[in-house]
């Protein structure tokens, strides 16, 4: 008996948790990964935006 892997059918262990191969894991790791640096660039300029860049950075 054997487990395959829910997206692209390649045999994977059946002591895997998971049902996606490693591989398939990593593509979906790096969409999330992508998606959650391009929200947090947009909250930095919003920041920016909405404290007029005052906030942060060295006092001279």
């Amino acid at each position: 008996m054997s487990k395959f892997c829910k997206k692209c059918g390649k045999e994977i262990p059946l002591s895997s948790k998971e049902n996606l191969c490693e591989n398939c894991q990593n593509k979906r790791f790096g969409i999330v990964r992508k998606v959650g640096a391009g929200v947090l660039s947009m909250c930095a300029v919003v920041l920016a935006v909405v404290t007029k860049g005052k906030s942060g950075g060295p006092k001279a």
